[in-house]
């Protein structure tokens, strides 16, 4: 019942309190300086001391805004939005994102007046927002709520360079074997690791294909493998036609074959199940050789281990080819991050100081401020760009990127990650990677589509349920519960459960942007 009753009280307060900010024509409420509450999702699960970071002190200084921060742990997150949505009583900007989903619960309660948008106040007041938001096309149409307003400042990318495949070097060189460029090489590859004692100890013990976890990002990594069968985990679009990957003849093509690789101990037998980072443990144990996960935290396992393993040398190759003439991924990072961003609230006391303060951010001086930090503490300039100190880079009790965040950088808000930073969170092997899967294989994505209320509740109700179905019958077939030919029953079985009515509704949602 609450939430039958929060849409008429928030358009209710809305309404009052655009008119007490003077709506979003450009008066400020306030001629003093403007305090702001703002609710924001942790970047890192660590304690941060927010009333001593120099950055956010300078930030304030520059913008005449005194922030008040309230940084939730990502384990409450969504409990702790519910909540506030429920009591209708919101601090004065959020950052809130639900991960796969990203903005869709922000721009649903900003349809009903919890937020206000923000592209009017953006034209009239953000020079650097409306650069980087409203005059990109792609980045506009991603961001805009399916009422075709704006609710929230996202978090922008750098690269788009996201995951990509890596084998131990070293190993192909034990076994005598090139870098595999096909599954059926990478196949002989995985069976050599798994046969020859690639590590030298004298025991099989070497699981040749791992993945960093178990669950969902098993899956993720695994259903790289798709695209060398042109199949697709999720959804696609072929000529126009939006079309639910799982559904397609090929994804079987895709299913034989990991379920041949899984058959014969080629893919970890606990990839569904282990606990832990099996990335770390089996790789800091000389156990595994190959792996599809993140370009910088992956490469960085040459640093970390270099000394431990001798010889280690874990570099990526080209996605594999398998009834495909050319390798290709769609697996990357949005310009636009699903992770990151910040709204104003509809009781926001100054929603022109706040828009303004947002701006700086994306001004060259906020942009160093959030990506660097404070000049002479945190980063020195040299040769004209900026480079962290040891303050970051050996800090004894963080590792790189806790260390930014502890220092007020790389926040889940609307900010722009700097390619500097990028260069420096990844070391010379992730670099090579990124470029070489900018240049060569990522394709486009499927799109960012907006939902009405109607469609995603459809959505929420029926294609939940369609992929937890979908995950099911993938892993019975990878372990052997089900032939993948046994799999074509599950076409069947999905449009009981109503995927042709969620097709048609990602359909007229792509109509629709397009």
């Amino acid at each position: 019942m609450k939430k039958l009753l929060l849409v008429p009280l928030l358009m209710v307060m809305t309404i009052g309190m655009l008119s007490a900010a003077g709506g979003q024509d450009g008066a400020s409420a306030s001629d003093g300086p403007v305090t702001l509450d703002i609710w924001a999702v942790k970047a890192a699960e660590l304690q941060v001391d927010t009333t001593s970071l120099g950055n956010w002190k300078a930030v304030e200084a520059a913008t005449g805004v005194n922030i008040n921060w309230s940084l939730i742990s990502t384990q409450v997150k969504d409990e702790q939005f519910n909540l506030i949505m429920t009591s209708g009583k919101l601090p004065d900007v959020m950052a809130y994102y639900e991960g796969k989903k990203g903005f869709s619960s922000v721009n649903k309660f900003g349809t009903e007046g919890a937020f206000l948008p923000v592209e009017d106040l953006i034209a009239e007041h953000a020079p650097h927002l409306k650069a980087a938001l409203l005059d990109d096309p792609i980045v506009r149409e991603t961001i805009t709520a399916a009422d075709g307003h704006i609710y929230y400042i996202p978090m922008m990318s750098a690269l788009n360079a996201a995951r990509g495949w890596f084998v131990r070097y070293d190993w192909l060189e034990a076994v005598g074997m090139d870098a595999p460029t096909t599954t059926e090489e990478l196949y002989d590859v995985l069976v050599a690791f798994k046969t020859q004692d690639p590590n030298g100890n004298g025991i099989a013990d070497e699981v040749p294909m791992i993945f960093r976890r178990g669950g969902d990002d098993a899956f993720f990594n695994l259903g790289a493998l798709t695209y060398a069968f042109d199949a697709d985990p999720s959804w696609i679009v072929r000529n126009g036609k939006v079309i639910y990957g799982p559904s397609e003849s090929q994804y079987i093509d895709y299913l034989n074959y990991i379920a041949r690789l899984y058959k014969e101990g080629l893919i970890d037998q606990e990839v569904l199940t282990r606990a832990g980072n099996p990335r770390s443990d089996l790789f800091g144990r000389n156990m595994t050789g190959v792996i599809h996960d993140w370009f910088a935290s992956t490469a960085s396992l040459n640093d970390t281990l270099g000394d431990e393993i001798a010889g280690f040398d874990l570099r990526h190759i080209a996605p594999p080819l398998g009834t495909v003439d050319e390798p290709f991924t769609r697996i990357q990072m949005s310009k636009v991050r699903g992770d990151g961003g910040w709204s104003i609230s509809h009781s926001n006391p100054d929603p022109v100081a706040t828009i303004k303060m947002m701006d700086f951010l994306f001004s060259p001086e906020g942009n160093a401020l959030m990506n660097f930090g404070v000049e002479g503490d945190t980063y020195v300039t040299e040769g004209g760009k900026p480079v962290y100190t040891e303050k970051i880079t050996d800090n004894p009790d963080r590792g790189f990127h806790e260390s930014l965040v502890t220092n007020g950088m790389q926040w889940k808000i609307g900010l722009q990650q700097d390619i500097e930073y990028e260069k420096q969170f990844a070391n010379a092997i992730a670099t090579a990677a990124r470029i070489d899967y900018m240049d060569n294989y990522i394709i486009d994505e499927f799109p960012t589509l907006s939902f009405t209320e109607e469609e995603q509740m459809v959505i929420n109700d029926k294609f939940s349920q369609i992929k937890l179905y979908t995950a099911e019958m993938t892993a019975r077939a990878l372990v052997g519960a089900i032939s993948p030919a046994d799999f074509e029953k599950t076409f069947a079985e999905l449009d009981k459960m109503g995927l042709k009515e969620v097709t048609a509704i990602y359909q007229a949602a792509y109509d629709r942007k397009y």
